[in-house]
């Protein structure tokens, strides 16, 4: 039985095309590798020398070069490790600034006047204002009054009910003869009054 020249040309034609497809998609392929293995390799490294590395290995051996590129890139994208960093920080910075009682080390709010737990002052209450104030200020800065003891020992040894109820402020009469330290802040008070 002997093929038709024709029937052989159609067939030869035939194969040359899906010879030529087959091949055009497989250059398609590849090139495409080439690309998404450049653009992998830029979201993950800014080493100019790494980036080149990884292209011409996908270049030069294909699919063996993407399984070699893919076994030894960087594990994580720069965003990712961007974030995770940013996370890190922030965690740093969360532990950095909470509060500590500075007598028995626990935990406790910015805003707490006295440590439930040993009740050691942390903050007091300005007698002009009410606001709360750090115990070494001298004087308010909400209201400028000066401010007595300055974190001294008495202070830190007053009871716990005047950091939790303030005094309201004291009217003119009562500020005369109210009985003062004398740390010199009754004249300087005084003083700014007249």
């Amino acid at each position: 039985m002997q093929i038709s020249p024709d029937l052989m040309n159609t067939i030869m034609v035939a194969l040359e095309v899906i010879l030529a497809l087959t091949g055009g998609f497989l250059a398609a392929l590849w090139i495409s590798l080439v690309i998404w293995t450049f653009r992998d390799i830029r979201s993950r490294t800014r080493d100019i020398f790494a980036q080149l590395l990884a292209t011409l290995l996908v270049l030069v051996l294909n699919i063996p070069g993407l399984l070699l590129y893919l076994i030894l890139r960087p594990p994580e994208r720069l965003t990712e490790a961007y974030e995770r960093a940013l996370e890190e920080e922030a965690l740093l910075q969360d532990i950095e600034e909470r509060a500590v009682c500075p007598a028995c080390k626990r935990q406790v709010e910015k805003d707490f006047i006295l440590c439930p737990a040993c009740h050691t002052p942390l903050k007091k209450r300005c007698p002009e204002c009410g606001r709360v104030l750090q115990l070494r200020w001298t004087i308010c800065p909400y209201c400028g009054a000066p401010q007595d003891g300055a974190g001294s020992g008495a202070e830190q040894a007053a009871p716990a009910e005047e950091y939790l109820h303030p005094q309201a402020p004291f009217d003119e009469e009562e500020m005369e003869t109210a009985a003062w330290p004398a740390s010199g802040s009754s004249s300087s008070f005084t003083s700014s009054e007249d």
